[in-house]
């Protein structure tokens, strides 16, 4: 998984209902750590990242923090990635209830041209998720790997990254 795409998936997930019931203290003090670095270092993204705590399933909010920690750099940033792989590890160890992970959504979508969907791979989830699309062009899904079963993330491992 990219960096970035990593460090998207631990706020949105961090900032599901889900996670905000839990009463898990670890998960919401690893949540806190992600978002207050990403807001204390990349403050031009504060306003997507409030917009997935909003939203979080939505992978246009996704798209868009991506998007904009990859543009202020923040795929480089290693105590980053550190912080999201530890609040991922934190979901996994303490609410491993929660949603399993979805490489791309798309809902409620038209589109004037194509459409394409490629390269995408997840553990423990779907691929692909497409509902209430309209595309003048072509809709092309290629290279999805989704494995249904998931390994526990090795957390020795998870801070070696």
């Amino acid at each position: 998984m990219e960096p970035v795409t990593l460090i998207v998936a631990a706020i949105a997930l961090g900032a599901s209902d889900g996670a905000r019931e839990t009463t898990k203290q670890v998960i919401g003090d690893a949540y806190t750590a992600v978002k207050g670095w990403i807001t204390d270092r990349y403050s031009s993204v504060t306003a997507e990242v409030e917009g997935l705590e909003r939203e979080p399933d939505e992978e246009l909010r996704r798209a868009l923090l991506a998007k904009k920690l990859d543009q202020a750099g923040a795929g480089d940033d290693v105590e980053l990635l550190g912080l999201a792989q530890a609040l991922l590890v934190a979901v996994e160890d303490q609410a491993p209830e929660l949603p399993a992970t979805v490489g791309v959504v798309i809902r409620r979508a038209s589109v004037g041209g194509d459409i394409e969907v490629e390269d995408v791979a997840v553990d423990g989830g779907s691929g692909v998720v497409a509902e209430d699309i309209a595309a003048a062009g072509d809709l092309r899904i290629g290279r999805v790997a989704a494995r249904a079963h998931r390994e526990p993330p090795n957390p020795t491992q998870a801070r070696e990254q």
